[in-house]
């Protein structure tokens, strides 16, 4: 495991009209075990994105997502070295 990579990440994007290609490509550099899908079954309008990661940098994860909808059901766990 990467020195770098500290903190596991776990969390639910909500979005409207955003892919789910373009919240991956707008993560990919700032982590690894990267891993997101869509949530089905939402009665809700937008798209639910549950995102799995490992990051140095949760802040600014979170900071660019903030950009895409809105950020729920947060999980953040640091990592054994």
């Amino acid at each position: 495991m990467s020195l770098s990579q500290r903190y596991k990440l776990e969390f639910t994007l909500h979005v409207y009209n955003i892919s789910l290609q373009a919240v991956k490509n707008a993560l990919a550099e700032f982590g690894d075990k990267f891993n997101i899908q869509e949530s089905s079954g939402s009665q809700e309008k937008g798209s639910n994105f549950i995102v799995n990661m490992s990051t140095e940098e949760p802040a600014l994860v979170f900071d660019i997502c903030s950009q895409f909808g809105r950020i729920r059901t947060v999980k953040i766990d640091e990592e054994g070295v």
